[in-house]
């Protein structure tokens, strides 16, 4: 004891040398150091497929073997449970304990190799169950669940984020996984399975400060991130502050990420990439709605890649969906769409379903650049669906660039006899050889540059000549892969938009954008 005592007397420098150079795997750390905020107890636990149970975990030589031996624990604020790389683990993760803000609880790896595996079995919903956890982190995993025999209609997840008991849980970070091969099959229950799934089952119980970050989902026959309680849940227990960013899907059932009960949320630099290619053969009876979207109350969608989701809707609703974005049914507060890439949507760039609900405030979709998005059905960019009762939504769609080699289309799901009042665009660039810009009567089309194509005849405003984009067509994958859309010197676009109040201060390049000034159309200053 008079040794750790001298030790905690150093500099913070030393401090840090003796203690990574101590043999023994528990020690007394001060996680606020050096501001003096008291001692904390810490423990390291391994595991390893060459461990076992009846060891005290404490050393990689005393490993533990199982995942029930590491279910069994309930582990402390400060602990790190520790799997060896390059082992696997067949069954269920279960995580039910609680860090603080100070001392967080880490599940992660130790060793070299791959990362360790957690494969679920034909007996679990879910690879890693993480319950009723506070300020714990979940990281460098690779996790999937497979079936052998694909039953038609069954539930999985690779992590289920889960809350059983009423209160507020802070603090949850899920970074760095590989999940993928989750294998259920969403006929009727889409609602309730994803790679990463996050649901409260508690009326007034909900996750503050969630951080899903850096992971890579492939091959999930549901969602890729998905978190909702699929409950029209009072809003006061919403899901708060929640980021979901960097992570990369490709190759799903339906969406890539989607976002139901929840408030100030922000998604972004993330990739989705084949949302709705991932059926495993058995035809849906559901619907692609968008490869990134969500119902969040108060929610920023931005510097996101959306690319290549695909048409597999049923009759009747084959001729909806699969587009890049939406703003759907039962959206509370704000939502802003933002700085993306978009490209090869077979379902088009944007949803709009008519009516977001009394609690909706407004939506932005602003210096987004969309690349032959809609070409599966109709050379649809836009869907749009009826306003009921003619009301006034606001949706304000400026300073977007949209380029498709065949046609442009702001179509209407009513055939032509919809009404869409609240809709406007604005300083954008509609770049193909023919437009389709239903309801001129009620959407204000207004300084557009339209090029190729015959302009919107309510646009008094219209700019007609070329814009002069630097390489359009161009972009490839990767949203860094589009400086073809920027504009060339001289181009009619500069200086020739309306100016616009909230204007987000930039364009998709990062380039100011003036609050005093006329903007260019277009995405690009």
């Amino acid at each position: 004891m008079k040794k750790m005592k001298t030790v905690l007397s150093l500099p913070g420098v030393l401090l840090l040398q003796m203690v990574l150079l101590c043999s023994c795997y528990k020690v007394l750390v001060n996680p606020s150091y050096p501001h003096g905020a008291g001692l904390v107890t810490t423990t390291r636990y391994y595991v390893d497929n060459n461990g076992s149970d009846t060891s005290n975990g404490l050393t990689p030589a005393t490993a533990w073997k199982t995942l029930g031996k590491v279910n069994s624990m309930t582990f402390q604020p400060g602990d790190s449970v520790l799997f060896k790389r390059g082992n696997s683990w067949t069954g269920s993760l279960i995580i039910k304990s609680a860090g603080t803000s100070s001392a967080r609880i880490t599940f992660s790896a130790y060793g070299s190799g791959d990362k360790p595996r957690i494969v679920g079995n034909n007996s679990t919903l879910s690879a890693v169950l993480i319950q009723d956890a506070r300020y714990l982190t979940f990281e460098n995993f690779d996790v999937s669940h497979p079936r052998a025999v694909r039953p038609p209609d069954i539930s999985l997840c690779g992590i289920y984020v889960a809350l059983a008991t009423n209160g507020i849980y802070p603090g949850i970070i899920i970074k760095n996984n590989h999940i993928h091969d989750v294998e259920g099959m969403p006929i009727t229950n889409r609602h309730l399975q994803a790679g990463i799934f996050v649901r409260s089952n508690a009326a007034q119980a909900y996750l503050d400060s969630l951080l899903i970050e850096g992971n890579t989902l492939s091959r999930c026959s549901s969602r890729g991130i998905m978190m909702g309680d699929g409950s029209n849940k009072d809003t006061a227990f919403y899901n708060n502050n929640v980021v979901i960013r960097q992570n990369v899907i490709d190759s799903t059932a339906l969406e890539g990420i989607i976002v139901y009960t929840a408030k100030n949320v922000l998604i972004e630099h993330n990739r989705v990439l084949n949302a709705g290619a991932y059926t495993l053969g058995v035809p849906m009876n559901s619907i692609v709605l968008a490869g990134l979207w969500g119902r969040g109350k108060n929610t920023t969608i931005r510097y996101n890649e959306v690319a290549y989701t695909r048409l597999t809707n049923p009759v009747p609703y084959s001729s909806m969906d699969s587009e890049a974005f939406d703003i759907d049914l039962s959206t509370p507060g704000y939502t802003i769409i933002e700085y993306n890439y978009s490209h090869d949507n077979e379902g088009g760039f944007f949803l709009h379903m008519g009516d977001p609900g009394p609690a909706f405030t407004y939506g932005i979709v602003r210096y987004n650049i969309s690349q032959n998005d809609g070409n599966g059905f109709g050379n649809r960019v836009f869907e749009l669906h009826e306003h009921p009762g003619g009301k006034v939504v606001p949706i304000y769609v400026y300073n977007n660039t949209f380029y498709n080699t065949t046609k442009i289309g702001v179509l209407d799901r009513a055939g032509g006899a919809g009404i869409h009042p609240g809709l406007e665009f604005r300083n954008n660039i509609f770049y193909a050889p023919a437009f389709q810009l239903d309801d001129q009567t009620h959407m204000i089309y207004d300084h557009n540059a339209y090029y190729q194509g015959l302009k919107a005849a309510s646009d008094s405003n219209a700019i007609t000549a070329n814009p002069l984009l630097v390489a359009p067509g161009t972009g490839g994958n990767g949203i860094n892969t589009v400086n073809g859309y920027k504009l060339s010197p001289g181009s009619p676009a500069t200086g020739t938009g309306l100016l616009i109040s909230n204007n987000g201060g930039k364009d998709f390049f990062g380039a100011p954008v003036s609050a005093t000034m006329a903007p260019a159309i277009g995405a690009a200053e």
